[in-house]
């Protein structure tokens, strides 16, 4: 029997869309407006375009506490209620990855090769690195290489091989994969009821954690914040979810203060507690509603596939020119925002929409046995 649909949360749904736009927000203001330290002006709203435009990697470290409050809250779930099982949560979560990566990597090399044969010469080669330093540089220049292709499929990426092409966001996959693998293998550690499975589990998480390069461990915290808050749920409290805002936004000064990875843990763990007063709030509904519905559904295609077309466009188009700040520049941050949610809503009605229908067929596939 089918299990009913599990209720949205809404306002973490709104969250993982804002914390998406973030990002494309912040690709726009690297690519389209100069560096601060080159403004003419800093006025009011200039600083607040490049605050506003500077937060792209806090978004990704929010982005480890809501997969950690999402994912590992409904494993610690499903292990209590005694129903966890390995090929459904490999098929879920193999299949949650892959609909989105691999068309994304696909669509990388094509818009890699178009910016490569319209833009101007060597530029995937990190010849504008001095202008735009968030692409390709001549220390990491884009690779489009099998053994990367390879590496990025099966989550490799700045463990092995760097990301593939100029898809910088993905670097973030790699951690997400190995947390998926790490955290159940740890938990069974609490929760098996065989001492000895207990150990294999125990040995097992953290032999994971200790190849992986400590900076893919440490941003793990975040992530166990998340499930460990998701597993203590809260009561709706109006003043406690304005608390935990306040010290969101106060580690997000620490991280701007430090930027280092204590400041980034530090960041995801106050986010992480924050997310369980936002999951009892109640719902708003109407406009807010759908579009907080609307921008989760495409948040991971539109973080994993914007990058690409951005640059494409910018090399194409507008290399190597910035523009200062200023009502012309935000008008045009606003259409190549259109333009990305206009292609992320595509790619995601052709690939992600379809994830339970490939998660179906590979839970089969780990289910099937040769006769």
């Amino acid at each position: 029997m089918q299990q009913p649909p599990k209720p949205r949360l809404q306002h973490l749904d709104m969250l993982r869309g804002l914390c998406a736009l973030g990002v494309v927000v912040s690709h726009l203001r690297a690519l389209l407006v100069v560096p601060y330290a080159e403004a003419a002006g800093h006025g009011l709203l200039d600083k607040f375009l490049f605050t506003l435009g500077g937060l792209g990697h806090e978004c990704v470290i929010a982005f480890f506490a809501l997969s950690g409050f999402l994912v590992g809250g409904s494993t610690l779930a499903a292990m209590r209620a005694g129903r966890f099982s390995w090929a459904d949560y490999g098929a879920a979560r193999l299949s949650r990855l892959w609909t989105v990566l691999i068309p994304a990597l696909a669509l990388t090399a094509l818009w890699d090769f178009a910016g490569a044969a319209l833009g101007p010469a060597a530029a995937y080669q990190g010849a504008l690195a001095a202008v735009l330093p968030s692409g390709p540089t001549p220390a990491e220049p884009a690779n489009h290489s099998l053994v990367t292709l390879l590496g990025n499929v099966f989550f490799l990426q700045t463990i092995e091989t760097p990301v593939f092409g100029s898809n910088r966001p993905l670097w973030s996959l790699a951690n997400e994969a190995w947390y998926y693998l790490a955290f159940p293998l740890l938990a069974f550690a609490f929760f098996h009821r065989a001492p000895l499975a207990r150990g294999l589990y125990a040995s097992a998480g953290l032999l994971t954690l200790a190849i992986l390069p400590a900076e893919i461990a440490l941003l793990g915290l975040p992530w166990l914040a998340g499930a460990l808050a998701a597993d203590h749920p809260a009561r709706p409290s109006p003043a406690r979810a304005l608390g935990g805002a306040l010290a969101a936004v106060a580690a997000i000064g620490v991280a701007h203060a430090w930027r280092n990875i204590f400041g980034d843990v530090i960041l995801g763990c106050a986010i992480a507690f924050w997310l369980r007063d936002l999951a009892a709030f109640r719902p708003f509904g109407g406009l807010y509603g759908g579009a907080a519905q609307g921008l989760s559904e495409i948040s991971y295609t539109l973080y994993a596939v914007h990058f690409p077309l951005l640059l494409m466009l910018w090399f194409w188009l507008l290399a190597p020119g910035q523009s200062q700040p200023g009502v012309a520049v935000l008008l045009r941050m606003a259409a190549l925002m259109a333009v990305a949610l206009l292609y992320a809503t595509c790619v995601w009605f052709l690939f992600e929409r379809r994830t339970n229908v490939a998660r179906g067929w590979m839970r089969g596939l780990m289910r099937w046995r040769p006769l």
